[in-house]
């Protein structure tokens, strides 16, 4: 469990760095702190999406590591796909 705890707090902060506001940050991290792990990984996936917020296929593939940690159906992040500017 340990493992995917660090997953959660590395994909919180490659969001910071993509420019997810710092109050959902905060938000997600209260979340973390209290161990609502799918609370927080949806405030991070919802916010990033309703800023319009572009994000790499790193992040990305981040993303879906952290999702199937904790056995959420793809239908939960795919929307993210949007959001990974044409190379």
């Amino acid at each position: 469990m340990r493992k995917q705890q660090e997953k959660y707090w590395s994909l919180l902060s490659a969001a910071a760095a993509l420019g997810l506001p710092p109050r959902d940050c905060s938000n997600a991290r209260d979340m973390f702190d209290y161990a609502e792990w799918e609370v927080g990984f949806d405030i991070i996936v919802v916010q990033l999406y309703e800023f319009d917020i572009k994000i790499t296929e790193p992040f990305f593939q981040q993303v879906e590591a952290v999702a199937a940690g904790i056995n959420l159906p793809p239908e939960s992040y795919n929307f993210l796909k949007e959001l990974i500017p044409p190379s």
